[in-house]
C-alpha cells in the first residue's frame, strides 16, 4: 500500500479472501507440535539422558532456564528414568519450542537460506491468493531469512523429535546450521515428505502411526549422519541434492542386489516388528527401505568422487565388510544402550566409522575394478584377516556387547585396512 502497488479496498478483499487457508495454516502448525509432542512422549524414560543433555546444551546457550521454566535438576529427572518415568507434556513443550529458536536462530546465522531451492519454504508461509498475486513482494519480503528458518526448524524438529539436532550435531562434531543443511537434502533424497504425508493421512490406530514417525526419523538420521560426515560443509541443500541424487537412485534400484546379509537380517527383523503392529504394508515398505539403504549416501559420494560406478563401489564395500566382520559390529554400535552421554558418543562414532573405514579404504586404492582390488587384499592380508575375525567373532559371542569390545575392533580395523 506505501509503495502504492495495492489499494485499501483491495487489501481489504484479499485479507477476507485468505481468511480461511491463514486458519489452515495455524491450525496445521498445531496439529504437527502435537504429533511432535506425542512421538516425544513415546520415548518415556529411555529418553530422559538424551533430554537432560538437551537441557543441558540450551542452559549453556542462554536459552533456557530450569527455574523460569519449571524443570527439575540433573539428578531429579535422572531418577525418574530409574522409576520408569519420562517428561510430562507440559516439559516436553517447553523443550520443544526452545530447541525450535535454537535450531532457527542458527539457520539465521548461516549462508545457505539464499539456496534458490528453498524458496517453496519462503511461499509456503504464505496463502496461495498471495502467492500468485503477490511474489515478487514475497521474495523481496525483509524477514525472508527468518521464515525460512522457522519454517526449517518448525520441521525439523516436529518430524524428527526434538533430541535430534543436537544428538546429530554432537555425535559428527557439526553446527545446527550444517545439521539444518543435512536434513534439507536428505529428506528430498529419500522423498521423506511424500512419505509424511502419507503417514499424515493412512487410515490406522494412532499408536501405530507414532511408531512408524518413530522409525522414519531414525531410519532418516543415519542419512544425515553421513551427510554431515561425508560431504562439504560448504554445500548448499540443493547442490547436495544435484550431487547425489543420480548415484542413490541407481543404488536403490539395485538395491535387493546390493543388500548383505547382516543389512538384510536387520532389515527383516524390522520388518517383523512393523508387521506385527498391522501397519499399512506401503508404508512398512518405506520405512523399510530407508533403513535398507543406510551406508548407499558415502558410497554415491565416493562414486562422485572418483567419477566410478557406484554399484561396483558397492560390490566392493560389500566384499570388505564380510570379509572383516565389520557389518556385525556396525549393526551393534547403532543398537547399542548407551549408558551415558560419553558412552552414547563414543558408539554413534563407531557406528559411523565403521562405514568410514571401508570408504577410506576404497578412496585411497582406486580402481577400475574395485572389488577385484578388494578380493587382491584380502588374498594377501588372509592370516591378520583371519586374526581379526576372531576378535569380532569373541566378541559376537560373548553375553554381552560392551563399548571397548566396538572401540577395539574399530582400533584394530583402522590399522588392518591401512596395510
Amino acid at each position: 500500500m506505501i509503495e502504492g502497488r495495492l489499494e485499501l479496498e483491495e487489501r481489504n478483499l484479499l485479507l477476507a479472501e485468505m481468511t480461511d487457508e491463514v486458519g489452515q495454516i495455524v491450525l496445521e502448525d498445531n496439529r504437527l507440535q502435537t504429533l511432535a509432542l506425542s512421538i516425544a512422549e513415546r520415548g518415556g524414560a529411555r529418553a530422559l539422558p538424551l533430554l537432560v543433555r538437551v537441557i543441558e546444551i540450551l542452559e549453556d546457550s542462554g536459552r533456557l532456564n530450569r527455574a523460569v521454566e519449571g524443570l527439575d535438576s540433573n539428578e531429579e529427572l535422572l531418577r525418574r528414568a530409574q522409576l520408569n518415568l519420562g517428561l510430562t507434556r507440559p516439559e516436553l513443550a517447553v523443550l520443544l519450542s526452545t530447541s525450535k529458536m535454537r535450531l532457527q536462530a542458527a539457520i539465521e546465522q548461516a549462508k545457505f537460506t539464499d539456496d534458490p531451492t528453498l524458496e517453496p519454504e519462503l511461499m509456503a508461509a504464505f496463502p496461495k491468493a498471495m502467492q500468485e498475486r503477490q511474489a515478487e513482494a514475497i521474495r523481496a519480503h525483509r524477514l525472508k531469512k527468518e521464515i525460512i528458518a522457522t519454517k526449517v526448524a518448525n520441521r525439523f524438529v516436529n518430524r524428527l523429535g526434538i533430541i535430534a539436532p543436537f544428538s546429530l550435531t554432537e555425535e559428527e562434531g557439526a553446527s545446527f546450521a550444517q545439521a539444518a543443511v543435512a536434513f534439507l537434502a536428505a529428506e528430498r533424497l529419500f522423498r521423506m515428505q511424500e512419505l509424511w504425508d502419507e503417514l499424515d493421512s493412512a487410515d490406522m490406530p494412532e499408536q501405530v502411526r507414532l511408531a512408524l514417525f518413530e522409525q522414519a526419523s531414525i531410519g532418516l538420521q543415519l542419512h544425515i549422519a553421513d551427510l554431515l560426515r561425508t560431504t562439504s560443509p560448504d554445500l548448499k541443500p540443493g547442490e547436495l541434492v544435484d550431487l547425489l541424487q543420480p548415484g542413490l537412485a541407481k543404488l536403490e534400484a539395485m538395491v535387493d542386489d546390493l543388500l548383505r546379509p547382516e543389512a538384510r537380517a536387520e532389515a527383516g527383523g524390522l520388518r517383523a516388528g512393523l508387521d506385527a503392529l498391522h501397519a499399512p504394508p506401503a508404508l512398512t515398505h518405506r520405512i523399510v527401505r530407508l533403513f535398507e539403504m543406510n551406508g548407499a549416501v558415502g558410497l554415491a559420494m565416493l562414486g562422485q568422487k572418483q567419477k566410478a560406478d557406484e554399484i561396483q563401489l558397492t560390490r566392493a564395500y560389500t566384499k570388505l565388510g564380510e570379509a572383516l566382520g565389520l557389518d556385525w559390529a556396525q549393526n551393534a554400535a547403532n543398537h547399542f544402550q548407551a549408558r551415558d552421554q560419553w558412552e552414547r558418543l563414543l558408539t554413534a562414532g563407531l557406528a559411523r566409522d565403521f562405514e568410514q573405514l571401508r570408504l577410506e579404504f576404497l578412496e585411497r586404492r582406486k580402481s577400475d575394478d574395485p572389488k577385484a582390488a578388494v578380493d587382491k587384499w584380502v588374498a594377501e592380508q588372509g592370516p591378520r584377516i583371519e586374526q581379526f575375525r576372531r576378535t569380532v567373532e569373541r566378541a559376537r559371542t560373548a553375553s554381552i556387547t560392551t563399548a571397548p569390545m566396538l572401540a577395539q575392533i574399530a582400533t584394530q580395523a583402522r590399522v588392518l585396512l591401512q596395510r
